[in-house]
């Protein structure tokens, strides 16, 4: 990969990180996981050519026992990502499976349907994780997660204040790969090495315990030259002795 400004702030970052002898942590989340593709082949063959294994959120009521057996060799753990990725709230509205409009009831029935259904599916390759379909989802829920059967949660951004309130593994992740406000394509080398450097800048300089910095891709909306550009900052961080990636079964199991 050449070098340009981008990368050599990134690299002049984790310098920062080696000379406090502190470790950059680095995990991957990838989104909307639903039906055997090309589009997930691609990812997969990045993910062998790495070892770097990101957590798979799948939408349970469109996986089947055929992407189960696409994915029975790759070790990769599965995440509750809703029941069917449809929004309730009005068109005024950000989307949200999981949000405000809807009967409390129906949103606990919903998440037990979707712990079951998916470990129906995938058997022990589920972890207690749920990441809310658009990232979003009505707060008062988190605290009666742990009893319908989750104890991790997953969204973007910086975490809801009600995390410190919960028991819950909560692990966000930080930048995504794509741009849904504009072309719903890839942002390209440049942006993504951007936001991480920015990322661990701030993991670096603020006060308190710092957390893994996470990748967001959606395969479906990724084409294979994206991949390329994506593996290539991957190794880029892999060769670093300041940054270590961290399997997602650290966190969520």
């Amino acid at each position: 990969m050449k070098s340009d400004s981008e990368t050599k702030n990134l690299i002049a970052e984790l310098a920062k990180w080696s000379q406090k002898k502190t470790i950059a942590q680095i995990w991957w989340r990838d989104d909307d996981v639903s039906h055997p593709t090309s589009k997930l082949d691609w990812m997969l063959k990045t993910i062998d050519s790495l070892e770097f294994k990101p957590l798979l959120a799948a939408i349970p009521n469109l996986s089947s026992r055929e992407l189960a057996k696409a994915l029975e060799t790759c070790g990769l753990p599965i995440a509750v990502h809703g029941l069917s990725h449809l929004n309730y709230e009005p068109a005024d509205s950000r989307k949200s499976e999981f949000g405000l409009s809807r009967k409390f009831y129906d949103v606990k029935q919903d998440l037990i349907q979707a712990k079951t259904q998916l470990s129906n599916i995938f058997g022990d390759s589920v972890v207690d994780c749920f990441v809310p379909p658009w990232n979003r989802f009505r707060e008062d829920i988190i605290p009666y997660l742990p009893e319908l059967g989750f104890s991790g949660f997953s969204s973007f951004g910086r975490k809801s204040s009600k995390a410190h309130e919960s028991n819950l593994k909560w692990f966000n992740t930080h930048v995504d790969v794509i741009d849904w406000r504009n072309t719903r394509h890839f942002i390209g080398r440049n942006a993504i090495i951007s936001q991480i450097t920015d990322n661990l800048r701030h993991q670096r300089t603020r006060s308190g315990t710092s957390e893994p910095v996470g990748i967001l891709t959606h395969h479906l909306n990724m084409i294979e030259s994206d991949w390329e550009e994506l593996r290539n900052i991957f190794i880029v961080l892999k060769k670093n002795n300041a940054v270590r990636f961290v399997d997602p079964l650290e966190l969520f199991h």
